[in-house]
């Protein structure tokens, strides 16, 4: 019996998994508890690991044989981002509705929908093949939309069991467009921090003490305009320590991708893109580090005016690394940069917000005779289920976890694209493309095929801790 995706998904949605909500712990936990329920009646052993939040949902299931061929980690999440703004939703953001070609609903195309296709893919295969040479593990947690707190604890607790496995599967990445599928070998590291500058002990009369003070949001805007060059830089000394020259095969990719820089201002609303001088638009997000300002505050708020030298002002900064850059090292290059540029009679201090996590990237040419296998047969598979060759993209957004797993796994991560700039990811009316599902799962399907055949298949390499 086929697997039902659309069923799935629609159940999955229908749970408000919101992680970043502790009114919405139970609802999160319910969700968990059905993916447990659901992987046992497929023939998984499956358990929820306690956390300190949100439980992780590690399902495993492996060949009779006891002698596979390959064993494949799956990563995804179920917890999704806050629907808000609630009135901006054209139907329930947590009952799914199927209409206009897509399915619609908080987390249908981040991760749920995704993950679902590779589970699909899997279920699919195997209910043709029930004594394939393969085992597979799920690996799906509740936090990932606040860092992954629980993670490394489990990483850690786990990291003996899931280095037994030869690689990771993903699909939280994202697709230049419906035809065109990407598999992505690069993610961007992230760091965020808040300065808050200080003067006075509390507001001042702006008559009174004005000229005599140095008003922090001054101090503050020229700090700020001062990490950025008229060339569209950073400039922080060291900041681009570390990055390389893309190589030309990654350079004709970009050139080949759809999503162009005509593409992004259209999404945006813009009439034209920043240029950093020497690097497109469409090279710039997926190749060099930034620093970009989220948020700032400071002074009177309310209607009309009122004359005061505020006490204290603030800006929330966040920053992206590029392979061979560590996040820690850079965040502490801006703070030092900072405190170098504020001036003397204004004092500066910062606040961080959670965890930084590093880049990483990954060459499909390169690694053990498993993972090249790996990449070569998601490379036929996507080729035969979207009715083109996939391009090879590294992409400016982050998954911390990754750089994580592999440094605690050893593992290295497949990642292939199913969401596309038109799903609207953590805003209101998120919705996945019933055809960019199916051709996912067929995709999935023909790569656990491929993998799990004996011949020409990669089962003498001797794998990690066997």
């Amino acid at each position: 019996m086929k697997f039902d995706s659309k069923k799935f998904i629609s159940k999955l949605v229908s749970f408000e998994s919101v992680s970043a909500d502790s009114a919405c712990a139970g609802k999160v936990r319910g969700c968990a508890e059905f993916l447990k329920d659901s992987f046992e009646k497929f023939g998984f052993e499956a358990e929820l690991v306690k956390t300190k939040l949100h439980p992780i949902v590690f399902a495993r299931r492996n060949c009779s044989s006891g002698k596979p061929l390959v064993r494949v980690l799956c990563y995804g999440h179920y917890d999704v981002q806050p629907p808000d703004p609630i009135g901006e939703w054209k139907t329930d953001p947590f009952k799914a509705v199927v209409k206009n070609g897509k399915i619609w609903g908080r987390g249908t195309a981040d991760n749920k929908g995704p993950f679902t296709c590779i589970i699909a893919g899997f279920m699919n295969f195997i209910s043709k093949n029930p004594s394939a040479d393969i085992d597979i593990a799920f690996m799906l947690e509740g936090e990932e939309e606040i860092s992954s707190p629980s993670m490394d604890g489990f990483l850690k607790k786990y990291s003996k069991v899931l280095s037994g496995y030869d690689f990771i599967v993903l699909s939280d990445t994202s697709s230049a467009s419906l035809d065109q599928v990407v598999i992505t070998t690069g993610i961007r590291g992230v760091g965020a921090f808040e300065a808050v500058f200080r003067g006075a002990k509390s507001d001042s009369h702006s008559g009174i003490f004005g000229g005599a003070v140095y008003n922090p949001l001054r101090a503050m805007s020229e700090v700020c305009a001062s990490l950025h060059d008229k060339d569209g830089f950073v400039s922080v000394p060291h900041f681009y320590d570390g990055v390389l020259s893309p190589s030309k095969w990654e350079r004709k990719q970009i050139k080949k991708c759809p999503f162009d820089s005509k593409g992004m201002a259209s999404v945006l609303g813009l009439k034209r893109l920043m240029k950093q001088r020497g690097w497109t638009p469409e090279e710039a997000v997926r190749l060099l580090p930034t620093l970009e300002f989220t948020g700032m505050g400071g002074g009177y708020q309310g209607e009309g005016n009122k004359s005061i030298i505020p006490a204290e002002c603030f800006v929330k900064i966040s920053c992206r690394s590029v392979p061979r850059q560590e996040m820690g090292k850079m965040l502490s290059r801006v703070k030092r940069a900072i405190i170098d540029r504020c001036p003397k009679e204004v004092e500066v201090s910062f606040l961080d917000s959670g965890d930084a996590g590093d880049p990483y990237f990954v060459s499909p040419s390169e690694g053990g005779k498993i993972l090249r296998k790996a990449f070569s047969t998601m490379d036929r598979a996507a080729a035969e289920a979207f009715g083109k060759p996939p391009l090879y993209l590294r992409e400016g957004g982050s998954i911390p976890l990754i750089a994580k797993m592999k440094k605690l796994t050893g593992l290295d991560c497949i990642m292939t694209g199913l969401f596309t700039p038109a799903d609207n990811l953590h805003a209101p009316n998120e919705g996945f493309f019933i055809e960019m599902m199916e051709k996912a799962s067929l995709c999935y399907e023909k790569f656990f095929a491929e993998m799990s055949k004996r011949d020409g298949s990669p089962g003498k390499e001797k794998r990690r801790g066997k």
